[in-house]
């Protein structure tokens, strides 16, 4: 059972803009989304009830995942 979706932006948005991201069919779909926007990126969980979260960054430059600190 789907309980959330997943959107990218870029991180320099700051906060999350359900106009301005891209969304995202599964987790894996947005890492390759966020590889292709060609700057630091934030992954956000966004579930059906309740507020998006940032979920991961993904680092262009070293092309990393990392833990997003609330």
């Amino acid at each position: 059972m789907l309980t959330a979706n997943w959107a990218v932006q870029p991180r320099s948005f700051g906060t999350f803009d359900e106009y301005g991201c891209e969304w995202a069919t599964d987790i894996n779909h947005a890492y390759r989304l966020a590889q292709t926007f060609g700057e630091d990126c934030v992954i956000w969980r966004c579930p059906h009830v309740g507020e998006p979260m940032a979920w991961v960054g993904v680092n262009v430059t070293t092309e990393s995942v990392e833990a997003v600190a609330q």
